[in-house]
């Protein structure tokens, strides 16, 4: 009797664990991951230094004992003063999209980035996920940083809905 329940058990849970990965698959890549891209840590932009991509013009890696946090994210700073500024304005200093692929926001997507691809444009920092999608998202600035917020926009609106 014990063993039949266990087996009945183990079947239910076999079941439950597969329509449940149906209806996940069913999903959207959007759906699917979470509006913030962070590692297993909670880390964001790959441990890169926001500030720096401003200040110095190019991604340098962060200090991990030189941290903040901001939008349910980790960020690790080169320097104290990079940490300082980003926690006057973190806003300002965090990458659009969630440190989502701004190539790939343009087409309602959510992929991983590289932050040695970036652009910096309106004051925003806007990381890609590699040099294909870096050279497409140059090739029209302008209009990729206006559709990727439109697409932004409404991945966020059906997030909260």
């Amino acid at each position: 009797m014990r063993g039949t329940r266990c087996v009945a058990l183990m079947v239910m849970g076999i079941c439950v664990f597969v329509l449940g990965s149906n209806i996940i698959q069913g999903q959207s890549s959007a759906q699917r991951k979470s509006l913030v891209n962070i590692d297993a840590n909670g880390v964001a932009a790959h441990g890169y230094d926001p500030v720096a991509f401003f200040a110095q013009g190019k991604a340098i890696k962060g200090n991990p004992q030189l941290q903040s946090n901001f939008g349910g994210a980790t960020y690790y700073f080169q320097s104290s003063a990079n940490r300082e500024e980003f926690e006057r304005a973190p806003a300002q200093y965090a990458p659009q999209y969630g440190g989502y692929c701004a190539m790939a926001m343009t087409m309602g997507k959510l992929e991983d980035v590289d932050p040695t691809y970036f652009v910096v444009h309106d004051d925003k920092l806007l990381l890609q996920r590699n040099e294909k999608a870096h050279m497409m998202f140059s090739k029209d600035v302008e209009g990729n940083h206006k559709k990727a917020d439109e697409n932004w926009s409404k991945l966020q609106q059906a997030a909260r809905d």
